[in-house]
């Protein structure tokens, strides 16, 4: 049950320091695991953020552990992707993280917004283990430099300590420059997994590479695959569509609405009055290929939203 896990992960999170071990995990728990401070290694990896920045490959079987130098949680407005629904919106919890590693470098991080709740209880010197994670860079403005990131799917808070002195702490790194080439912008047309075959997204034509964002090695379909989403978390943010009856009684159009929205959200930034944008056909591909139509006459097509200018009438 949904709210009991909410109450469950609620719960252990306030009385994090007072008798966690009778407030046991079960099965379908999400998110959060909140360990032992006693049992828990509280060696803050080294070398972490650098290689990021480098663009290096990461050890798939270590969990980087670090620690939090400060946390912001807000709301934003979002605006979602399908032009049928282009004039709701919906304010949007968000929680942002800058963290440090152990050679003091700084990177910023989001939570994934199933866990925007939870992290806000996360304070200055919390140490936590990312266990589930994306390392992503991004522009701040279009002629910025480019910088490493994390978006944060599942964490641990495993100890606490002081944070460093400030004069010790590094300035955020930038990304070494790499040849990339320029994404072209692709034409609106309606994508079809039903007779089409997937588009292709390379390093030389990197699709998902949209709105300042940039997936390190792979496609966002590849780190951040759209089947390992789950629907029922993802649900009790949306809003844009009633689970009451159960995931199973949505329609497929319905499910892809809730991946359009959590990716806007929590990837690309899709949140604020105006802000909106044609998601990745990698991604929209996967999403409708997930959950397709049953005729190809039936795919709703993208719009800009943009309103159209009023003709003049001139009178003889």
């Amino acid at each position: 049950d949904r709210s009991l896990q909410y109450l469950r992960n609620f719960v252990a999170t306030v009385s994090r320091g007072i008798d966690r071990h009778k407030f046991t995990a079960v099965e379908g728990d999400e998110a959060l695991t909140v360990t032992d401070e006693k049992e828990s290694s509280t060696t803050i990896t080294t070398k972490f953020i650098s290689s990021l920045a480098a663009g290096k490959n990461l050890p798939d079987d270590v969990d980087p552990i670090l620690s939090v130098l400060s946390r912001k949680t807000g709301f934003h407005d979002h605006l979602h992707h399908e032009s049928m629904i282009q004039n709701q919106k919906q304010k949007v919890k968000l929680t942002h993280l800058t963290l440090l590693d152990g050679d003091n470098n700084q990177i910023h991080a989001r939570l994934a917004t199933h866990l925007a709740d939870i992290g806000r209880q996360l304070v200055e010197g919390d140490i936590i283990k990312l266990e589930l994670f994306t390392p992503l860079t991004y522009h701040v403005k279009e002629d910025s430099p480019l910088m490493p990131a994390l978006f944060i799917l599942q964490y641990s808070r495993v100890g606490h300590a002081p944070v460093p002195l400030q004069k010790s702490i590094q300035a955020m790194l930038r990304c070494e420059p790499t040849k990339q080439p320029p994404t072209e912008a692709p034409a609106y047309n309606i994508l079809d997994p039903l007779t089409q075959p997937p588009p292709e997204c390379t390093f030389d034509k990197r699709l998902c590479r949209k709105f300042g964002v940039n997936f390190i090695g792979r496609c966002i379909c590849e780190e951040i695959p759209v089947d390992k989403r789950n629907l029922e978390i993802i649900a009790e943010d949306c809003y844009l569509v009633s689970a009451n009856d159960g995931i199973d009684k949505l329609k497929n159009k319905n499910k892809r609405i809730m991946l359009y929205w959590w990716y806007a959200t929590n990837i690309y930034s899709l949140n604020g009055k105006g802000n909106r944008g044609k998601l990745p056909d990698c991604l929209e591909y996967a999403i409708k290929a997930k959950y397709p139509e049953k005729d190809s006459s039936d795919w709703t097509g993208y719009k800009d939203g943009s309103k159209p200018k009023k003709k003049k009438i001139q009178l003889n």
